[in-house]
């Protein structure tokens, strides 16, 4: 098992759900890359992007790695074959993956499947 962090302003329950993606600015964008529905963790809690500093709750969820493609290594040759993200998203979750590991400019896991959410962090109160 692996922990996966995640920085958001909504306050979620029990678990974090790719359906709610795009919902935000800097999910929109990344959005209209790829339609395939997906929620972004960070492998390291302090690793995240400026625009998640003032985030209200830091969300920590546990996978099994076996369970996620690593674009890193690329054993079955995806990320080779194929270059376009909408196409490497649809391909690793096609093959039964529930989501992949790779790099935005950190390291990160994008997860196609809803999470349990294992512990919840208050940052900032309103």
């Amino acid at each position: 098992m692996i922990k996966l962090y995640h920085y958001s302003h909504k306050d979620f329950k029990s678990n974090i759900n790719p359906a709610f993606f795009g919902e935000n600015s800097f999910s929109r964008n990344s959005r209209n890359l790829s339609e395939v529905k997906r929620v972004y963790f960070y492998l390291e809690p302090s690793h995240k992007e400026y625009y998640f500093n003032g985030s209200n709750y830091l969300y920590i969820a546990e996978v099994s790695e076996k369970r996620l493609y690593n674009l890193n290594t690329d054993i079955k040759g995806i990320v080779k074959r194929l270059r376009n993200t909408q196409d490497i998203y649809t391909e690793v979750k096609k093959r039964g993956y529930i989501g992949l590991i790779g790099s935005n400019g950190l390291p990160c896991v994008v997860l196609f499947k809803a999470v349990k959410i294992k512990d919840k962090i208050t940052l900032t109160k309103y």
